[in-house]
């Protein structure tokens, strides 16, 4: 048995995200934003296939924008794997991270290579079938090309068979012949790029020298491939950063208008911030982009939701909806307790953690057990934010099993009062209250420094909830105490006639838990005391 009936593991275990991954795309904004990148390419097809398009039409620009993690690069990778995008276009996807230093060499050799392999191979296929649709009209010029002869016909080889040599370099073909005969349909550096292809099966320009050498190598190649394909050349350049050398480049490019092109600027807020400081100019010119896409909502629990759903029903199309609740569900538990896992990537690593140990427990689901394993093993030192006591992700899910045990939580809350204030009776902060109290909506009291008597009820069961009122008028009928803490799990935080009401969220129970933990144990540390300071004034005690 497998979880949800998957014979493999559906989620990606890359940190970041790759090609062979990407050809599944999930969410309501994803999908919405590659709508948008659809749109912009055939909004370019149709200017080129006007009678005269202007030079400015022939170029767009897009911008996706969005912080770490919300799926930029993976709607950017999933474009190379749609067929309705590469009919109509050839993509170079570059990142810039992997490009250092940040040399004009450097960065024309990251767009080259971001074609891949495949399409230096194909326009040495496109050159053949080039060079048989011109031996009709010119058959002795291609004859003179692959140098074709009398041996050639004696052995029952056809020009065909010879032309279809080029691709496995076994003829060394006449290059001032195939510069004759393309010199009327190709620029004279574009035959030069051709050739450059057909010779190394790559561009190999060691020394560009100039930004104007780089402008006009792109441009050529971006009409080459108009030329050849009929399709728009992509320039897709991901983790788009400051780096002024950068800056500078894609102000050029922008400015150089390079036709039959759509560049595709991909970046975060803030770095897009950074660059309206540093280079107002570029900055106008991406705030003026054909297309904006802002990715915002890409990390709320539908978007995510939507996205690991997708993942599953690529592989099982048949998922019922039961199973896709009991999924949402543990989404849900991921995404709640833990607000460092708020982005797809993250959610995904656990997930695909989650699944592999529920496999191998043969689960019909990913199971709760699975998903608090995988984060206490994957992410051992990771901290919960928003906790005071600086609570480990294995800790709370600890306190948490604790926390939401209904029959012992109200017992553990006491106790974990009560230790709080022998703590401070200890440090000299207040004095513990020795007495018995005739009251029973007291849990705890203490003299603070002031000589007062402070009361504290917790008020967590869902009955007790109910009843402040019962608990205000007991305490102040016996006038047992000068001010009234209660503590509740309902949403409040009131002062009122020396009753405070102070709501304990889910990170005060964990901070209340495992303070209670470490003070049993005889485990606090020289750190913990202003810790636990900042604990109780959070919840208006000492």
């Amino acid at each position: 048995m497998s979880p949800y009936n998957l014979t493999v593991n559906p989620f990606p275990s890359s940190p970041t995200p790759t090609l062979s991954s990407a050809n599944i795309l999930g969410g309501k904004r994803h999908i919405a934003a590659l709508t948008s990148i659809k749109n912009c390419l055939n909004d370019l097809n149709l200017k080129l296939n006007s009678t005269e398009p202007l030079n400015e039409d022939l170029f767009k620009i897009i911008t996706v924008i969005q912080d770490v993690g919300s799926g930029k690069t993976h709607l950017t990778l999933h474009m190379k794997t749609l067929s309705e995008i590469n009919d109509k276009s050839i993509i170079s996807y570059v990142d810039l991270t992997q490009v250092q230093p940040r040399e004009i060499d450097n960065f024309f050799h990251s767009i080259v290579s971001g074609f891949g392999k495949e399409y230096y191979v194909s326009i040495k296929e496109k050159l053949i079938d080039y060079l048989k649709d011109s031996y009709i009209q010119n058959p002795k010029l291609v004859k003179k090309i692959v140098k074709y002869g009398f041996f050639d016909s004696l052995n029952g080889n056809s020009i065909s068979d010879k032309i279809e040599l080029i691709t496995e370099r076994k003829i060394r073909i006449s290059y001032e012949h195939l510069f004759e005969l393309m010199s009327n349909d190709f620029t004279k550096i574009e035959i030069h790029l051709i050739t450059e292809i057909i010779k190394t099966g790559t561009l190999n320009y060691s020394d560009l020298k100039t930004f104007e050498n780089l402008t006009m190598v792109l441009t050529n190649l971006a009409k080459i491939n108009y030329k050849l394909f009929k399709k728009i050349t992509i320039f897709q350049i991901d983790e788009f950063d400051t780096n002024l050398n950068s800056l500078d480049y894609m102000k050029g490019l922008i400015n150089s208008h390079v036709p039959y092109a759509l560049f595709m600027i991909v970046t975060t807020p803030s770095l897009y911030a950074d660059i309206s400081r540093i280079n107002p100019s570029l900055f106008d010119r991406l705030e003026k982009a054909n297309y904006k896409i802002d990715l915002a909502g890409s990390n709320s629990f539908d978007e995510i939701n939507s996205i690991v759903l997708q993942y599953v029903l690529h592989y099982n199309s048949e998922l019922s909806s039961s199973e896709k609740k009991d999924l949402s569900s543990k989404i849900k538990i991921i995404y709640d307790e833990f607000p460092d896992f708020r982005n797809i990537r993250s959610i995904l690593n656990v997930l695909y953690h989650a699944f592999e140990m529920s496999f191998k427990k043969n689960s019909s689901n990913i199971d709760e057990q699975s998903i608090e394993e995988t984060i206490k093993n994957v992410y051992p030192g990771l901290r919960l934010r928003g906790s005071i006591m600086g609570i480990s992700i294995s800790d709370f899910i600890k306190m948490r099993k604790i926390s939401i045990d209904k029959d012992i939580v109200e017992s553990n809350v006491k106790d974990a009062i009560r230790n709080l204030i022998s703590y401070f009776d200890e440090l000299g902060t207040v004095k513990k209250y020795e007495e018995k109290i005739d009251t029973d909506y007291l849990d705890a009291v203490y003299n603070d420094q002031m000589g007062k008597k402070v009361g504290i009820s917790i008020a967590v069961d869902s009955d007790k909830n109910k009843n402040f009122d019962k608990i205000v008028k007991s305490t102040k009928k016996n006038s047992v105490v000068d001010k009234l803490v209660i503590l509740t799990t309902n949403i409040t935080n009131i002062k009122k006639n020396g009753t405070t009401l102070v709501t304990i969220d889910k990170w005060k129970l964990a901070d209340l838990l495992y303070f209670s933990k470490k003070y049993d144990s005889d485990e606090i540390k020289s750190e913990d005391p202003q810790k636990a300071i900042l604990l109780a004034k959070s919840i208006q005690i000492c």
